[in-house]
C-alpha cells in the first residue's frame, strides 16, 4: 500500500471515528433527554387528565343538581308507579347522557334502575357515607367489570327521599376525549381482583398508570402512555440530520483528505525520486522539488548532501587515482590516463623506473628515510620538464613517466637520469641513489595500456639483470617473460615433484691435491624445458620469494648427503650457497642448526659460501647472522670474490674463513696479466687476514700450478672434475678423500 493511500485511509478512519463518537454523543443526549422529558410530560399529562376528569365530575355534579330540582323529577319520585318512575329516569339520563341511571330510597335500596334489581341492596356503597351536607358526590364504581364514573345527588320529593345516580361509562370515547386533550395516549383499565401495577415503561414507550378507583371488587386504572415514535421524534430527526451531516462530511472529508494526501505524498514522492537520483549520482531537478515549508527545508537538506556527496565521491576519487605518500598518480590513474592517450591515437612513450637496492636503503637508513627517498625521487619525477606528461607510481619503489613523444632522445634520458639520481643528503651526508628505466612505445609496442605497462616492465627487468640503467623493449622479449612466469609457477613445485637434484664438485689441496670438501649444486630438470639454468631459476626464485624454500631443501638435502658419506668414513666439508635474502630471513639461523641437529653432524662439517654483493646489501645485518652461524661451528666463505664492491673495512668485520677468487679471473689466467695482479693481490690479502683461498674455474694444469705457487690453498675447476651425482662423488671421494678437513686446511696454511 504506498503512503498516499495509508495517509488517506488513516485520515477517513480518523473523522469517521470521530464523527462517530460526535453522533454518539449527541444523539445519546438527545434521547436520554427524550426519555426525561417525555417523562415529565407523562406525570403532566396524567395530573392534568385526573384534573379533567374532576372537572367533568363536577360539572355532571352540577347537571344532576339542576336536574333534581325539576318538578316533574320530584313528582316521579313520588309516584309509586315504578313504570312511571322508570320512564322519567331513562327520559332524564339519556338527555344527560348517562350510561347508567338509578334511583335509591333513603336506605340505599334500589327503587329503579337501567343496570340493577329493583329492592336490592348492595349494589351501591351506603350514598350517606358518600356525601357530606347532602351536596352531592362524584365517584367511582365497577359494574360488570366496567368502569363509571357515577353522580350521586340526594333527592327529595313531596313525599319520599332517597338518592339519584347517574353513572357514565370510562369508555374509548372518554379516553379518547382526554388523549386529544392531553396530547397523550390515555384509556382505562379495569382489574377485577387483584392485579399487577402497570410499569412506566413499556414495550413500545413510556407509560403512567394511576389508580382512580380501588375497593373490594378491583380497581379503576388512568394510563397516560406515549410511544416511542412520539418520543423520539425530533431524535429521529435529528438522526437523519447527522446522518445526512455524516455523508456530506464524510464526502468532503475525503476529497480534503485526497487533496492534502496528495499535497503531502507529492512532495514526498519527489523527495523519493530526488533521493534515488542522488543515489544514482544524478543530478536534481530543482524545477520539482517543493520550496516551502518542511518540505522546502527537506529539498534544501537533500540538495546540500548531494552537493557533499559529490565533493566527498570526487576526494574519494581523487585519493583512489593519488597515491598518499608521493602525492603522484597511482596504478589506477595511470591506466585510466594510458587509455585516453591511447584513444587520442597520437605516438607516446612510457618510461618505467625503479630504484636498485631500495631494499638495502630501508635496512640501513630505516623506513623513514626510505619514505623520504621515495618522495624526492617523485618530486623530481613531477618537476621534469616536457615531453613529460604524467608521473605514477605504480608500487613500493616503481615508478612511471608519460611522455607525450614517439620515442626518447638518449640526450633527454641522460640529463633525466642525472637529475633523478642525484644524492639526497642524510644528516649532511649524500646517499647516491641508482635507478633503472625500461621504455615500451605507442603504438610500435603495443594499443592497449595492460600491454604497454607489462612491455615497458619487461624493458625495466632486462635492465636490472643487465646492471643498466635503461633498456628499451624488443619484440620476442615477452616469450622470455612469459617463460619466466611458468617457470615461477613450476618452481613452487619443484621440490614436491622431485625435480630438484644436488651436484658435488670436489675442492682439493693446490699442493697435494687430495679432497678438501664439496661444493653443492642444485640442478633442475624440468619435465617440459628439460635443464634450467641455474641462474635463470635462483633470480627468479629471489624476485618470487621462492629462494627461501630452494634454500631450505638445498641444506636439508645436502646435509643428509654429509651424514651417509660420514657413516661410511668419508669426512669432507660441504659448501652451501645462500642468498642475500636468506641472509636478511630471520628463520635462516634455526634451519640451519635443525638441519644439522636432524643429521647428527658438527658445525665445522658445512661451509654457507655467500657473494660478496650479498654481504654488502645489508652489512650490519650479515654480521650479525654470520656470527651466529661462526658460534654454531659453521664455517663461512666469500663467493665470486673480486665481482663486488666490498672494502678492506668491510671484510674484516666479517668472520669469514675463507676467499672464493671468481672464475671469471681465474679461467683465462696468464702470468702477468691483470686477472692476475688481482688474483695474487687476493691471495696476499687473504693471507694477512688469515684466510684460506679457493680458486673457482680451474681447467688448466699450468693455471693451477700458479695457483699454488702464489700461495691458493684449494682450487675447483673442471680440472679436477665436473659436478657429479652423489652416488659418482662417492666414489671419487673413495679414492681422493685425506685424512680430514681440519688437519688438510692446518697443513695447506703451514
Amino acid at each position: 500500500m504506498s503512503f498516499r493511500a495509508r495517509l488517506l485511509l488513516v485520515m477517513l478512519v480518523l473523522t469517521i471515528g470521530i464523527q462517530l463518537v460526535v453522533s454518539w454523543a449527541v444523539l445519546s443526549a438527545v434521547k436520554s433527554t427524550a426519555l426525561e422529558e417525555g417523562e415529565k410530560e407523562l406525570r403532566v399529562a396524567s395530573s392534568v387528565a385526573v384534573a379533567l376528569l374532576d372537572g367533568w365530575g363536577q360539572q355532571l355534579l352540577h347537571s344532576v343538581s339542576l336536574l333534581v330540582e325539576d318538578p316533574r323529577f320530584r313528582e316521579a319520585v313520588d309516584s309509586l308507579d315504578r313504570a312511571a318512575r322508570g320512564n322519567v329516569l331513562g327520559e332524564y339520563a339519556q338527555r344527560m347522557g348517562a350510561d347508567m341511571a338509578s334511583l335509591l330510597d333513603e336506605k340505599g335500596r334500589v327503587l329503579v334502575s337501567s343496570h340493577h334489581e329493583a329492592l336490592g341492596t348492595g349494589a351501591f356503597r351506603d350514598p350517606r357515607e358518600q356525601t357530606r351536607h347532602n351536596d352531592g358526590a362524584v365517584t367511582l364504581g365497577i359494574h360488570d367489570g366496567e368502569a363509571f364514573q357515577l353522580v350521586l345527588y340526594p333527592v327529595q320529593g313531596k313525599t319520599s327521599a332517597g338518592w339519584l345516580i347517574m353513572g357514565f361509562r370510562l369508555d374509548e370515547d372518554m379516553a379518547t376525549a382526554l388523549s386529544a386533550l392531553i396530547r397523550s395516549d390515555t384509556h382505562f383499565e379495569v382489574q377485577v381482583g387483584e392485579g399487577e401495577d402497570v410499569g412506566l415503561v413499556g414495550s413500545e414507550g413510556l407509560r403512567r398508570a394511576l389508580t382512580l378507583f380501588e375497593d373490594a371488587e378491583g380497581r379503576i386504572q388512568l394510563v397516560v402512555e406515549r410511544s416511542y415514535e412520539t418520543l423520539l421524534a425530533d431524535y429521529q430527526a435529528i438522526k437523519r440530520q447527522l446522518a445526512i451531516i455524516l455523508a456530506i462530511s464524510l464526502a468532503l472529508m475525503l476529497v480534503a483528505a485526497i487533496l492534502i494526501a496528495r499535497s503531502v505524498s507529492l512532495p514526498l514522492l519527489r523527495l523519493v525520486g530526488a533521493a534515488k537520483s542522488v543515489g544514482r549520482g544524478e543530478p536534481l531537478d530543482l524545477d520539482r522539488l517543493p520550496r516551502k515549508g518542511e518540505f522546502g527545508l527537506l529539498s534544501s537538506t537533500m540538495l546540500k548532501m548531494q552537493n557533499d556527496l559529490v565533493r566527498r565521491e570526487a576526494d574519494i576519487r581523487k585519493r583512489s587515482r593519488q597515491d598518499q605518500l608521493t602525492g603522484l598518480g597511482n596504478r589506477q590513474c595511470a591506466n585510466e590516463d594510458i587509455e585516453a592517450a591511447i584513444a587520442t591515437g597520437r605516438p607516446f612513450t612510457l618510461l618505467r623506473l625503479t630504484i636498485n637496492h631500495m631494499r638495502r636503503i630501508n635496512d640501513t637508513f630505516g623506513h623513514d628515510f626510505g619514505d623520504q627517498v621515495l618522495s624526492t625521487l617523485a618530486g623530481r619525477l613531477a618537476d621534469l620538464p616536457a615531453p613529460k606528461a604524467g608521473a605514477y607510481r605504480l608500487s613500493g619503489d616503481e615508478f612511471l613517466l608519460l611522455l607525450s613523444v614517439s620515442h626518447l632522445d638518449p640526450l633527454w634520458l641522460e640529463d633525466t637520469h642525472r637529475r633523478l639520481t642525484r644524492a639526497i643528503r642524510l644528516d649532511g651526508s649524500p646517499v647516491t641513489l641508482d635507478c633503472a628505466m625500461g621504455e615500451a612505445r605507442y603504438p610500435e609496442h603495443g594499443g592497449e595500456a595492460n600491454l604497454l605497462l607489462r612491455r615497458a616492465e619487461i624493458a625495466l627487468d632486462r635492465a636490472r639483470q643487465l646492471r643498466q640503467s635503461y633498456q628499451c623493449y624488443l619484440h620476442g622479449q615477452d616469450e622470455r617473460h612469459l617463460r619466466h612466469l611458468s617457470l615461477v609457477r613450476d618452481l613452487q613445485h619443484a621440490a614436491s615433484n622431485g625435480e630438484f637434484s644436488l651436484r658435488y664438485q670436489p675442492q682439493v689441496s693446490a699442493l697435494t691435491g687430495r679432497a678438501l670438501g664439496m661444493e653443492a649444486l642444485l640442478r633442475w630438470d624440468h619435465p617440459r624445458l628439460g635443464r634450467i639454468p641455474t641462474d635463470e631459476f635462483i633470480a627468479l626464485a629471489e624476485r618470487s620469494g621462492l629462494i627461501h624454500q630452494l634454500t631450505q631443501w638445498v641444506i636439508d638435502t645436502g646435509c643428509q648427503q654429509l651424514a651417509r658419506w660420514s657413516e661410511v668414513g668419508l669426512n669432507v666439508r660441504l659448501g652451501v650457497n645462500i642468498s642475500a635474502m636468506d641472509l636478511q630471513q630471520p628463520g635462516l639461523i634455526k634451519r640451519v642448526e635443525r638441519a644439522l641437529d636432524r643429521h647428527g653432524l658438527r658445525g665445522e662439517c658445512l661451509c654457507i659460501e655467500l657473494t660478496e654483493s650479498a654481504l654488502m646489501e645489508s652489512p650490519e645485518m650479515g654480521a650479525r647472522k654470520l656470527q651466529s652461524l661462526r658460534a654454531m661451528g659453521v664455517e663461512l666463505a666469500i663467493d665470486d670474490y673480486g665481482t663486488g664492491y666490498s672494502s678492506l673495512a668491510q671484510l674484516k668485520r666479517m668472520p669469514v674463513q675463507e676467499l672464493k677468487i671468481d672464475k671469471s679471473f681465474v679461467m683465462q689466467l696468464v702470468k702477468g696479466s691483470e686477472d692476475d695482479v688481482i688474483v695474487s693481490s687476493t691471495i696476499e690479502l687473504a693471507h694477512h687476514l688469515g684466510l684460506s683461498v679457493v680458486a673457482e674455474g680451474v681447467e688448466d694444469q699450468t693455471v693451477a700450478d700458479h695457483l699454488a705457487e702464489q700461495g691458493c690453498h684449494m682450487l675447483q675447476g673442471f680440472l679436477i672434475s665436473r659436478p657429479m651425482t652423489a652416488e659418482a662423488a662417492t666414489e671419487w671421494l673413495r679414492s681422493r678423500v685425506g685424512d680430514g678437513i681440519r688437519d688438510a686446511a692446518n697443513e695447506e696454511l703451514r
